[in-house]
């Protein structure tokens, strides 16, 4: 899926090129049209494997392998994160059984608008909707050790979109906490986990604040966790400055620039479309 979305944008990088320029990028890299035409064959041919209840095997033989007693598990060792671990201790290859550290399917709503992916799944020839996200997220759920500290951002986020809060809000705390605390029983001294730490950022932004930058717009569909009473950030778009604050009941935003120029990118908010000027204070009830 990822490399179907790679050709595609590797294809809106040549088109907005112009035709000197693509020219001459196209002998540099030997680029032919033979290629290009393996492009839109494989961005429209490449096998997903998905069973009849709509489940997509996170590889091909995925649903061939053994299903684990985690039950069983958690009562013996209550700790499971590196259940790779356990099962090598035990005599066990960890690759026979459908156990991951972290899910690498669900990775793929973490990384793209929800939108986007279901347009790939269609130029595929594959039915794909809000319900089999929320069908794999809760399959792969149960079958995550979350032995790797980023599995709880992915599952934190989707959670979070699939409207699950306490579900998110277990997750982002655990998130917070994993650095803090040492919530995998050592592993902070020896380096602290950056990627984690960036991933409470991005979805306090993405995630609660809702504010996704997209190539043709910005989407804004805030959802606060309960308890938090308001937002306030600052992020660049197209080299413009925009001030956010965010509350349980509004959205206010003032791109910062020339005053009255007009700001050419839609900003869309609970799926209303608006455009703004430069130096003007918007606020919209949500």
């Amino acid at each position: 899926l990822m490399v179907v979305w790679l050709l595609l944008r590797a294809k809106d990088v040549l088109d907005i090129l112009g035709e000197k320029e693509k020219k001459r990028i196209s002998r540099k890299i030997a680029l032919t049209s033979q290629e290009l035409e393996l492009w839109d064959d494989i961005t429209k041919k490449m096998n997903v494997v998905i069973a009849e209840d709509g489940i997509i095997a996170q590889f091909d033989g995925y649903f061939d392998l053994k299903e684990l007693d985690w039950e069983k598990y958690r009562e013996r060792y209550e700790n499971i994160e590196r259940l790779d671990r356990i099962l090598k201790a035990e005599g066990k290859l960890p690759d026979e059984y459908k156990v991951s550290k972290q899910a690498d399917f669900l990775m793929l709503f973490y990384l793209l608008p929800l939108s986007e992916i279901k347009q790939i799944f269609r130029q595929l020839g594959y039915p794909f909707s809000r319900k089999h996200l929320i069908k794999n997220y809760d399959y792969y759920l149960k079958r995550t050790s979350h032995g790797s500290t980023l599995s709880r951002v992915v599952h934190c986020f989707i959670a979070d979109i699939i409207g699950r809060k306490k579900e998110a809000w277990k997750f982002y705390s655990e998130v917070l906490n994993s650095d803090l605390n040492d919530i995998q029983g050592g592993t902070t001294p020896e380096g602290i986990h950056t990627g984690v730490m960036g991933g409470s950022i991005d979805i306090a932004i993405r995630g609660f604040a809702g504010i996704n930058t997209l190539k043709d717009r910005i989407h804004i569909y805030p959802s606060l966790p309960r308890h938090w009473k308001k937002m306030q950030l600052k992020f660049f778009y197209r080299k413009k400055l925009i001030s956010v604050t965010v509350t349980h009941t509004t959205f206010s935003f003032i791109i910062h620039g020339t005053k009255n120029q007009s700001f050419p990118v839609p900003i869309q908010i609970c799926g209303k479309l608006h455009y703004g000027v430069q130096g003007k204070l918007y606020k919209f009830r949500i």
